[in-house]
C-alpha cells in the first residue's frame, strides 16, 4: 500500500536500447533504470537524473521505500526499495538505477542503521572508551513497517559491558544478523608505556664513567699518545 509518507519518484518506460540511445539520454539529462519483483515483470525505464540525485542525497538507501510512479508504454505504480545505483567512479554522474518491487504482505530483508543513545557510566565515571562495533542491522520485515534505525540505548553500561544482536528488541522483525555479534562494548581506556632510554653505546676501547683500566694499565688512547712523544724524541 502506498502512502503519503513515502517518496515519490516519477519514471517513464524505455523501449529503445543501443548505444546511440544511451547517448540520447545522457543528452537529455536521464538515467536508465529497471524496476522487478516478484511475480512482476522486469520493466526498463527511464527517469530524470537531477530528481533522482536529489532522492538519493535525502534518504537511507537500504530501507527506505519509494513509491514509483511508471508513465508511457506501461502505466503502473510500485511499492519500490533500490537495490543498486551504478555510478561514475569518479564524477558526480549516475549510470543505472535498479528498482525491486517489494511484495506487500510479505517480509523482504533490509539493512537498518543501528543509533547509540546515552552516555556510558563507563566512559563517563570510569575512564572507558566506547567501541561501535557493528553499524546496521539486517533484519525480515514488512514493507509497511521498515524501521527508519534500530535504537540502541547505553547509558547503563560499564566497563567491559557489551551488548550484542541477541539482546535488541526485536518488535515486528526478525532478525537475520548473527545474535552473537556484538553490537557495542566499553573498553578500558589505552595506556601508552614510554619505552626507557636506551644507555648510549660506548666507542671502542673506551671505558664506562667511573672506571678504570685493568692492571693499572692507561686507556688505548693514553698509549697513543706515549707512543707519539717516543717518536718526537
Amino acid at each position: 500500500m502506498m502512502t503519503s509518507k513515502n517518496p515519490v519518484m516519477k519514471a517513464r518506460t524505455r523501449d529503445r536500447f543501443g548505444k546511440g540511445e544511451m547517448h540520447r539520454m545522457r543528452s537529455e539529462g536521464l538515467v536508465p533504470g529497471v524496476v522487478y519483483g516478484h511475480d512482476e515483470e522486469t520493466v526498463s525505464l527511464m527517469i530524470d537524473e537531477r530528481e533522482l540525485s536529489h532522492l538519493l542525497n535525502h534518504i537511507s538507501i537500504e530501507n527506505t521505500i519509494i513509491d514509483l510512479e511508471l508513465s508511457g508504454g506501461v502505466t503502473k505504480k510500485y511499492q519500490t526499495l533500490i537495490r543498486e545505483v551504478q555510478r561514475h567512479p569518479f564524477k558526480p554522474i549516475l549510470h543505472h538505477v535498479d528498482f525491486y518491487s517489494v511484495p506487500k504482505d510479505r517480509k523482504i530483508p533490509v539493512n537498518v542503521p543501528i543509533v547509540l543513545h546515552g552516555n556510558p557510566i563507563g566512559v563517563a565515571q570510569e575512564g572507558g572508551l566506547v567501541q561501535h562495533v557493528l553499524r546496521e542491522l539486517e533484519i525480515m520485515v514488512l514493507p509497511t513497517t521498515i524501521p527508519e534505525q534500530i535504537d540502541v540505548e547505553i547509558g547503563e553500561m560499564h566497563m567491559h559491558d557489551s551488548i550484542h544482536v541477541s539482546d535488541i528488541e526485536t518488535g515486528e522483525f526478525e532478525l537475520i544478523t548473527d545474535p552473537k555479534r556484538t553490537v557495542v562494548t566499553v573498553l578500558p581506556p589505552v595506556v601508552i608505556i614510554e619505552p626507557e632510554p636506551e644507555e648510549e653505546e660506548l666507542l671502542e676501547g673506551e671505558l664506562p664513567e667511573g672506571e678504570e683500566a685493568e692492571d693499572g694499565e692507561a686507556p688505548a688512547a693514553d698509549d697513543a699518545g706515549e707512543e707519539d712523544k717516543e717518536s718526537g724524541k
